[in-house]
């Protein structure tokens, strides 16, 4: 059974910030976050899974949803065959920023052993890909205020989850809330929330493994990028990034 903590919701607002749409995957909201400005606006990011299988009809949705802009951050050979019913709508500005090399959560290439050290390796990888981060960030910065940006991977969980970690970073969502916001992708609210927000005592040895392996992963990466740089935003600062272009995308979160 587990218990939780009334005292820090996940989220306020629509059903869990998930956009539920028949042939899209993992598609979620990164408005309904608290932060010291305020809650984190809907309709302004979108994080998904791959998009290029998309019915006419969810991509008619996502387009009235206000998705405007949609950054790729698959590798050459994952993008190959196009991104979808999405890629060219006129609409839609479009760009592919290869942020890794291939698909983390592929069941092919993942080792069975010392799977968390092997993500954090990963995602410190992402990390180091400086002009990826700033190129991904340069972008959202153009964003009009009634844009909302779409960002994905293959699956929406790993590349997808460490730039969702530095866009909620910079806005101010606390650690454990952006902890939380990726391992929604591995587990269902209650257990996430359970897992993450509910202590480190009694609950913890009921949190599945694969899902604590995820939880550690991105709690390291967080804490040693923060420890490293004081903060999400002097991370960005340090690849290179203006200070006038994050407060663009903090505002088009917050604002």
């Amino acid at each position: 059974m587990f218990w939780f903590r009334k005292s820090k919701p996940a989220r306020q607002g629509s059903v869990n910030g998930v956009v539920s749409l028949a042939s899209g995957y993992n598609i979620r909201e990164l408005g309904g976050y608290a932060t010291p400005y305020g809650r984190t606006h809907t309709h302004r990011f979108l994080r998904s899974g791959g998009i290029d299988r998309l019915s006419a009809d969810d991509a008619r949705y996502l387009l009235n949803y206000g998705v405007g802009r949609i950054c790729d951050l698959r590798g050459p050979l994952e993008v190959r065959g196009g991104d979808g019913p999405l890629q060219n709508a006129p609409q839609v500005k479009w760009v592919n920023v290869p942020l890794y090399d291939f698909d983390m959560s592929n069941e092919e290439v993942i080792p069975h052993d010392n799977v968390g050290g092997y993500l954090s390796d990963g995602y410190f990888t992402m990390l180091a890909n400086r002009p990826a981060v700033r190129q991904v960030f340069e972008f959202f910065s153009e964003a009009p205020d009634d844009c909302c940006v779409l960002f994905h991977c293959a699956a929406g969980m790993d590349r997808t989850g460490v730039i969702a970690m530095l866009v909620l970073g910079l806005c101010g969502v606390g650690r454990d809330q952006i902890v939380a916001d990726y391992a929604y992708s591995f587990g269902y609210l209650g257990e996430v929330n359970a897992a993450v927000f509910a202590g480190r005592g009694p609950l913890r040895h009921q949190v599945r493994a694969d899902l604590q392996l995820r939880i550690d992963a991105i709690s390291a990466v967080y804490d040693r990028l923060v420890q490293r740089y004081g903060s999400v935003e002097k991370y960005l600062l340090d690849c290179g990034l203006e200070r006038s272009t994050l407060d663009a995308v903090s505002h088009h979160l917050l604002g």
